[in-house]
């Protein structure tokens, strides 16, 4: 998102099995806003049980954030605050 600062914090969580206890299956969350000198828009994201490759937040949540904020700043004319990432 060039000419936009952004900010967010990404989140990974274990979910529980039918017997209670912690699985490896994840759900992984992004969420951020921008332009961060004066947000605009907020983008949360959460990817329910993502392939094993991609069970992080940061692997699977934050790319699906940036293409969706991308597209949010274009379509609602967002001006960028003139600082890169």
């Amino acid at each position: 998102m060039d000419g936009y600062r952004v900010g967010g914090k990404t989140g990974t969580a274990n979910k529980l099995g039918a017997d209670g206890r912690y699985t490896e299956v994840t759900r992984a969350t992004f969420v951020g806003m921008a332009p961060i000198s004066d947000p605009k828009i907020v983008v949360a994201v959460l990817i329910d049980a993502p392939a094993w490759e991609y069970r992080t937040g940061g692997k699977a949540a934050a790319p699906v954030f940036a293409q969706v904020m991308e597209q949010a700043l274009y379509r609602l004319g967002v001006a960028p605050d003139g600082l890169d990432r």
